[in-house]
């Protein structure tokens, strides 16, 4: 295969500090819920109602660690919360998960943004035992969805398992409905596994994914970072971008700047027309 087609490895400037200090506020998050016991008349598939359920979802593990962090020290980078690590609470109700929610509070309040495989899980359920509990959300936040923005692509599958393994050649670690039982029933080692289990989805899948499919969609933001340089440098791999003309929209007749990573190809168009006082500041959008 000629280089020419092959995409570019992304590479972060670390030398940069604006990059590192954005890498650090960005995380890579999983969560593992518990199970929902409902009484029924029957097999197969029904409606349930929630006058059937005898509990409500909890957390039971939060596995993350932040883009930095995993760039920098791999697997050592991750980090990971369970109910079972909070002994009074755990012997009480296993499936008290306030401890466990309550550090995560504070990750995702010094977050800007959350990177997840189908983030809206995740983020909906975070935010909504919060609610439950009756406490402050954390600081608004930006998500970033490796299954979401792979919308525009037609794949076999876009589960993270069959993405882990078709594109990065890494695959999650196995284990089956049993484990979710056994963590329902209070069994400390079944937490173990499932925090293993979760921790297993951050480095060797999630991160990995990001980084091979990232560099195809806009989520790669791109800002004047340094007011000494001449043109837009993207703030999360501190790439600069080169001149590439112009773009008229045929509809409003509206003329923009448009602006190049020629390491990766991507292109941008300047938010702002080229009349604009704004224009050519380093405020951009993806082009495609």
């Amino acid at each position: 295969m000629s280089n020419k087609l092959k995409m570019p490895d992304i590479e972060f400037d670390l030398s940069n500090q604006h990059v590192i200090d954005t890498m650090q506020k960005v995380t890579f998050l999983d969560i593992e819920t518990s199970l929902l016991d409902a009484r029924v008349f029957r097999t197969g598939k029904q409606q349930i109602n929630a006058n059937q359920l005898r509990n409500t979802t909890k957390i039971l593990t939060v596995a993350g660690g932040s883009m930095l962090d995993l760039y920098t020290k791999g697997e050592k980078g991750i980090w990971g919360v369970g109910n079972h690590q909070f002994k009074k609470r755990f012997k009480a109700d296993p499936l008290d998960d306030t401890e466990t929610l309550e550090r995560v509070w504070h990750i995702l309040d010094q977050s800007d943004v959350i990177v997840a495989h189908n983030a809206r899980f995740d983020r909906s359920w975070l935010l909504g035992r919060f609610l439950e509990l009756g406490w402050k959300l954390p600081s608004r936040f930006s998500t970033i969805c490796t299954y979401r923005n792979l919308h525009q692509f037609n794949m076999t599958s876009k589960k993270l398992d069959e993405l882990s393994r078709n594109l990065i050649n890494t695959k999650k670690i196995s284990t089956d409905f049993s484990l979710w039982d056994r963590c329902s029933n209070g069994e400390k080692a079944a937490f173990d596994e499932m925090l293993k289990y979760n921790k297993g989805d951050i480095g060797q899948t999630l991160f990995k994914v990001y980084l091979r499919t990232c560099q195809y969609n806009p989520q790669l933001s791109v800002d004047m970072t340094d007011h000494s340089l001449e043109l837009p440098q993207c703030r999360v791999t501190g790439d600069l971008l080169e001149d590439y003309g112009t773009h008229v929209n045929h509809t409003t007749g509206l003329e923009y700047y448009l602006y190049q990573n020629t390491k990766n190809g991507l292109i941008y168009r300047d938010r702002y027309t080229t009349d604009s006082k704004k224009a050519d500041i380093g405020k951009v959008r993806f082009y495609i």
